[in-house]
């Protein structure tokens, strides 16, 4: 269910309402972690504490991150990394009305067109190994067109479906290969299977609308009860086409489901304000665990902004300051990084504000803020905007 997934938010990684009366809340908060928001002012201030952030260190490192732009050049929005050096953005040149999808190469300093669309698109997502590009866009009739590009920006695969929104996960097993939920206007669901490899997408009658693929051909899920909400929910394991599932634990607020590793959130039995972060191998053994304080909303729980590098074995997220109900939440947060493997874990900055993280496949780097206008050097701990004000 995270996931990340859809436009209140979006237009962050899954939150815990349910489907029918909780799912338009639910899907709000999807869109949210998957980083598709709502268009934010870019050329907002930037604020004391990024500041501080982005003078302290600047003996360490002379750079001046910059997209370089034209003169008639407008930015829209930063989609994520194609690898560690390789942006991935959205902007308009040379007067066209319609934005161009666009890589810069940090290295180099160059900017190049990745894929010029035939129409405005409203969703754009990153496979995570970078390889596949997804763009999608929506019809005044109730339509969702889908477009999966290659790692040059050349199409594989295009599709329309009904939809007013859209969830989605890709296969960390299989490059390219995706779950697809689309969600009518009265937020009943179809779910599919799609491989632009093999130019198909294949119908599935699937219980739940949001889950992360466990292997190739299975899937895993929170496994919420469709007439009576709640804040936790059985983890499940399902094969694509079988009929039974498998029960992997109770009681959880969250998962993510990375390749060789499984990160849960669950709520402390003796104390309800915190949560404890849990890592388990691909066998479901734990590996390691920390307690962190929760954020709680009226029908949910809040789930601050994270990413990971696997290779690394890192998990990088925001932890708040002190266990709050999220209305009356006024602190700040601390960006952590934390390795599962070795139990280690890294205060990397202090007095920060969620928003969304994507960071590069090296992790040196993390891309920050609603559009990803801001980038986090994880080992200066520098701040700096990457869109020129106007």
């Amino acid at each position: 269910m995270e996931i990340k997934a859809i436009k209140a938010a979006l237009c962050m990684r899954i939150t815990i309402c349910k489907m029918l009366c909780f799912v338009p809340l639910f899907i709000s908060t999807i869109l949210l972690i998957s980083a598709c928001e709502p268009s934010k002012d870019l050329s907002k201030p930037v604020t004391d504490t990024e500041k501080e952030h982005s003078q302290s260190n600047m003996g360490n490192s002379s750079r001046e991150w910059k997209i370089p732009t034209a003169e008639t050049e407008k930015i829209d929005a930063i989609y994520g990394w194609l690898d560690s050096k390789t942006i991935l953005f959205a902007g308009k040149r040379d007067g066209n009305e319609l934005p161009q999808l666009m890589t810069w190469n940090t290295k180099t300093n160059d900017t190049s067109v990745f894929y010029q669309p035939a129409t405005a698109f409203s969703e754009v997502s990153i496979s995570p190994s970078g390889t596949h590009v997804l763009i999608s866009s929506f019809t005044s009739s109730g339509k969702a067109s889908i477009t999966i590009l290659d790692r040059t920006g050349n199409p594989l695969y295009s599709v329309a479906i009904p939809a007013y929104e859209l969830a989605y996960e890709w296969n960390s097993y299989r490059d390219g290969t995706l779950f697809l939920s689309s969600f009518n206007e009265d937020w009943t669901y179809s779910s599919y299977v799609l491989n632009p490899d093999e130019q198909s997408m294949e119908a599935l009658d699937f219980p739940q609308p949001f889950a992360q693929w466990a292997g190739e051909k299975e899937l895993m899920f929170l496994d919420w009860d469709r007439n009576e909400p709640a804040l936790t929910a059985p983890l499940v394991k399902k094969a694509l086409n079988a009929d039974g599932a498998d029960s992997l634990m109770l009681d959880v607020i969250h998962f993510k489901k990375m390749k060789h590793a499984l990160m849960t959130i669950q709520v402390e039995t003796e104390q309800h304000d915190r949560g404890t972060y849990a890592f388990y191998d691909q066998t479901n053994k734990p590996i390691h665990s920390f307690s962190v304080p929760l954020l709680k909303s009226f029908s949910d729980w809040v789930i601050p902004s994270y990413d990971f590098n696997e290779k690394n074995k890192e998990f990088i997220t925001f932890i708040p300051n002190e266990s709050k109900d999220a209305d009356q939440y006024e602190g700040r947060f601390t960006l952590t990084k934390l390795n599962w493997e070795k139990g280690t874990q890294e205060e990397v900055m202090k007095d920060m504000e969620n928003e969304p993280l994507s960071c590069s496949l090296d992790g040196n780097f993390c891309l920050y803020g609603y559009q990803f206008e801001k980038i986090i050097d994880m080992k200066t701990h520098q701040i700096q905007r990457l869109f020129k004000q106007s």
